[in-house]
């Protein structure tokens, strides 16, 4: 009888641990594809390096002189930082994406006092802005920067822990902790192909 309430006992303590230990890990272990979090790129052959922060995707609010949307205006909160070097900031490269892996390419080409400025910064200057998107079908969930490559090179997606996400070629999430989580961003759950 003692055993059995030695091994009763341990098996509960095993499971406090497991219920709260684990979900606390991951709290504390910041997600480096989350918004928010810090992304750096380097230009191909050179020294030049930048920082991208995504701070948000959502509908927007602003008006654009001179731009209709076809569908519906999506807005990203954004900054760079020129880390090392000069850094242009090449608007084109991001694309907003829906789960089901449509991907809509940022509006660089239409002007907008809150639009984040293609200008040149001196090494350890930063800007920040908007990236606006014209989504005409699903609604993106994530925010991708390409560089011409299948894979994108950097990505943020939701606020929270997340899983695989179908967006093509090379667009796994590797071996980030984040997308082991217990309770995993729900627009980000793998879908069934």
């Amino acid at each position: 009888m003692r055993n059995i309430v030695i091994v009763m006992a341990a098996a509960a303590a095993m499971m406090l641990l497991v219920g709260t230990g684990i979900p606390a890990a991951f709290a504390a272990a910041k997600c480096p594809h989350m918004f928010g979090s810090q992304q750096r790129v380097a230009d191909a052959g050179a020294p030049v390096v930048q920082e991208w922060t995504a701070i948000d995707l959502q509908r927007g609010a602003d008006l654009l002189p001179g731009y209709s949307a076809v569908g519906k205006l999506w807005e990203a909160g954004v900054s760079v930082s020129a880390m090392n070097g000069a850094v242009t900031p090449i608007i084109p490269n991001f694309q907003a994406v829906s789960r089901s892996g449509v991907r809509y390419p940022a509006l660089w080409q239409v002007p907008s006092p809150n639009g984040i400025p293609s200008t040149t910064l001196a090494d350890g200057q930063t800007s920040t802005g908007k990236l606006y998107f014209d989504v005409t079908a699903d609604d993106p969930v994530a925010l991708i920067y390409t560089t011409g490559t299948p894979r994108p090179v950097m990505m943020w997606c939701c606020s929270g822990p997340m899983l695989d996400m179908q967006m093509g070629p090379g667009m796994q999430m590797g071996d980030c902790q984040c997308k082991e989580s217990a309770t995993p961003c729900a627009c980000c759950e793998l879908q069934a192909t």
